[in-house]
């Protein structure tokens, strides 16, 4: 496994989104994904800009095949929020893991942040267990208010969380 730069096409990027099992996100996006959001995503994937705000992303991959993403996006000179998806059928082996891992040795070595925050649906043991292995520290539970796309159109749900910290001086 190995992460390279993002250099999926729209059609790729949906394929990845319909083969996430998206119930274990905090916040979802529809199938097959709007082109506008996807074109304002490709930008800040190329720019490493999301909204004025520092933003990493790269793809998994695994034997040629790109197998998900993690991003990082920064909300200030030290501190970034994570982001990482597989499609089902690679996720549970350790590609997860293996992934944040040399995201954490990447960001190590060029200083690019010195904490990651993760914020997980209640239920996504599988999400836990990969921070868990990479030393993060769970922090506060939380509920959060998230639209979701249902047949078609948006409905506002409330989800509840758990925040999970890296942070490369080990506190």
């Amino acid at each position: 496994m190995e992460l390279k730069p993002f250099p999926i096409r729209y059609e790729e990027l949906n394929d990845l989104y319909a083969a996430v099992d998206q119930s274990c996100c905090l916040n979802s996006v529809p199938v097959p994904l709007d082109e506008a959001m996807t074109r304002s995503f490709f930008l800040a994937v190329r720019t490493g800009s999301n909204s004025g705000e520092p933003f990493r992303c790269q793809a998994v991959v695994l034997n040629g095949t790109v197998i998900g993403k993690i991003e990082l996006t920064k909300h200030d000179e030290t501190t970034a929020e994570l982001d990482l998806i597989l499609r089902n059928d690679y996720a549970n082996q350790g590609n997860g893991t293996a992934a944040l891992e040399q995201l954490i040795r990447q960001i190590a070595v060029d200083h690019w942040c010195s904490v990651i925050e993760a914020y997980v649906r209640g239920d996504n043991e599988a999400m836990k267990r990969v921070l868990a292995k990479n030393h993060f520290v769970k922090g506060r539970t939380f509920q959060a208010d998230v639209v979701t796309p249902v047949n078609g159109s948006y409905t506002l749900r409330t989800v509840t969380g758990e925040e999970y910290v890296w942070s490369a001086s080990g506190e």
